[in-house]
């Protein structure tokens, strides 16, 4: 009976979806997954155990997040809630300013940012600037007032284009020394830009070069504007296509609007990664890649979550991370409807192209990335009693809504909003007993110089159908047997292959009483017993590290 040795390389291609299970033509087969849940595509390739998510706060309510940055030092956390804003810095909140935006219209605010200033806009609302002061805790929200608004004759003579009876811009951004409002209730497919170095005057004058801008999408079907874009050009995003302004230097002779696409945008705010505008189309069942071609001379729109379309279900909000001291890849987060998180690993020149899954004890319901803070919220269950946290990526950690501290003894406090619910812990590296907060504190059976806190949640990573050529054909279809697992791995521990605990230490002098320290290298498990798709699960239920580099399989069929 033929034998052979099967080798995987990397994880690039993330996690397939179920219906490229015989596609044994491309590349992307040998590359990815059936499942990757809980982990992180590296840009070296290897799948790595997520990272924990660190509390930081309890919310009022439902809220959306925005990213204020002045400068590399001075970066703010916007947190949009039932009628007010909530000020964080470096996840501790600085003030609380008072708003008249209700929990419904939170995601489909739009914002954009310059020096002090952030300009928010929505449909119903006059457009405001709220201004941060000469302190943290100092901040200003006023609506701004608009001068020389354009005029349009909506059925009963001419008026002002933008009022609370016709509606208030939808989008904004500032591009060309312009700042930019697309889309109002009344005229949803317009588009105006300020007079130059003059953002909030609107005057049409005579048309010379420094004055504003008024345009309309007039085609062969409906593009109401849902988002505008500062990148290589100004780029417009709409129900029913991409557009961009190809001139240089935008005047209101020289504003011509061209169409590049008919995808269609849905409201969620598109983001720049590497080289790209990312948007989801119009279905909410897309990614696509907005993106230059000097071979074509125009932007084209291709699929970027085309072979992992399965993680996601109607995405509300997205958000980018560039590469940082912490970690060097470029990911885009996606939060979907059904509080699961599908995170996109890109790297072009490298052809990184892969997506993996969030899933954690409760619902993640918005991102957002201020530098090198990725912040979350989420609604978890806490105790029979439905909460929302404010969270943020913490690498060192590998718990949810977890809280370290340095108790120096066994009992560890700070744990209020955690309270009725049991955890886990880990002290000083070591895995120990779960615990469950009672006001506060819970107490370990030894003292313990660092302690995480925190919920729990499992990785699993599945390969693809096992597929080789053998003499006689492919043998993904038919019957065949693993006789030997062996993984190559960097720095981990409580790895499990279908089930089976591989060993993280060997007996021998010195090994009680400390730590097991991570393992890099080879590890392998023998198994029995026929299949026909022979594919190998491996999982982790200790909040421990795992980074997955490869996976040798031996078998015969």
């Amino acid at each position: 009976m033929p034998r052979a040795i099967t080798l995987q390389t990397n994880f690039n291609s993330g996690e397939l979806d179920p219906r490229l299970g015989a596609r044994t033509d491309v590349k992307q087969y040998y590359q990815g997954a059936a499942t990757a849940k809980n982990v992180l595509s590296m840009p070296q390739g290897g799948l790595k155990r997520r990272p924990g998510m660190g509390y930081k706060a309890t919310l009022s309510g439902e809220a959306r997040l925005a990213a204020f940055s002045f400068n590399t030092e001075q970066t703010y956390l916007m947190v949009f809630t039932n009628n007010q804003i909530e000020v964080f810095k470096d996840g501790v909140s600085q003030a609380t300013v008072t708003t008249t935006y209700t929990t419904a219209q939170l995601f489909a605010l739009n914002w954009t940012q310059s020096a002090d200033t952030m300009i928010i806009v929505h449909e119903d609302h006059q457009p405001a600037k709220l201004v941060r002061g000469s302190t943290h805790t100092s901040w200003t929200l006023s609506n701004i007032s608009l001068t020389n608004i354009p005029t349009h004759d909506f059925g009963s003579g001419s008026e002002a284009v933008w009022s609370t009876a016709r509606g208030w811009p939808k989008s904004v951004t500032f591009f060309g020394g312009r700042m930019w409002l697309g889309g109002s209730k009344k005229r949803p497919q317009s588009l105006w830009g300020s007079k130059t170095n003059d953002f909030y005057n609107f005057d049409l004058g005579t048309a010379l070069d420094d004055e504003a801008i008024y345009v309309t999408l007039d085609t062969d079907q409906v593009n109401a504007i849902t988002g505008i874009f500062a990148g290589r050009h100004l780029q417009l995003f709409t129900t029913g296509g991409e557009f961009y302004m190809p001139d240089a230097i935008i005047t209101p002779e020289k504003s011509s609007v061209r169409r590049q696409s008919l995808f269609g945008s849905s409201s969620v705010r598109p983001k720049s990664l590497d080289g790209s505008t990312l948007f989801l189309d119009r279905t909410g069942k897309s990614i696509r890649e907005f993106i230059y071609t000097y071979t074509e001379d125009a932007y084209t729109s291709t699929s970027t979550s085309l072979l992992a379309s399965h993680l996601l279900s109607s995405p509300v909000d997205m958000d980018v991370s560039r590469g940082t001291s912490k970690d060097d890849a470029n990911y885009l987060y996606l939060v979907n409807d059904n509080g699961t998180m599908a995170v996109f690993n890109m790297l072009r020149n490298q052809e990184v192209s892969g997506w993996t899954q969030w899933v954690t004890t409760g619902d993640i319901e918005a991102v957002c990335v201020v530098v090198d803070d990725v912040y979350f919220v989420t609604k978890r269950t806490i105790n029979g009693a439905v909460v929302r946290f404010l969270e943020m990526i913490d690498v060192d950690s590998y718990t949810d809504a977890n809280e370290r501290s340095t108790p120096g003894s066994a009992t560890v406090t700070g744990l209020g909003h955690l309270d009725g619910e049991e955890c886990r812990v880990k002290a000083d590296g070591a895995v120990m007993a779960n615990a469950t907060p009672t006001s506060g504190n819970i107490t370990l059976s030894r003292s313990a110089a660092a302690v995480e806190v925190g919920l729990d949640y499992d990785t699993l990573v599945k390969t693809m159908p096992l597929n080789m050529d053998f003499a006689n054909g492919p043998i993904l279809m038919r019957k065949k047997r693993i006789i030997r697992v062996m993984l190559d791995v960097y720095e981990s521990l409580g790895l499990h292959v279908d089930g089976t605990l591989l060993p993280d230490r060997a007996l021998g002098v010195g090994i009680l009483n400390n730590t097991p320290t991570p393992y890099t290298g080879l590890k392998d498990v023998y198994q029995m017993g026929w299949s026909e798709l022979a594919q190998v699960e491996i999982s982790q239920t200790d909040p421990v590290p795992m980074l997955l580099l490869g996976v040798s399989l031996e078998m015969e069929a």
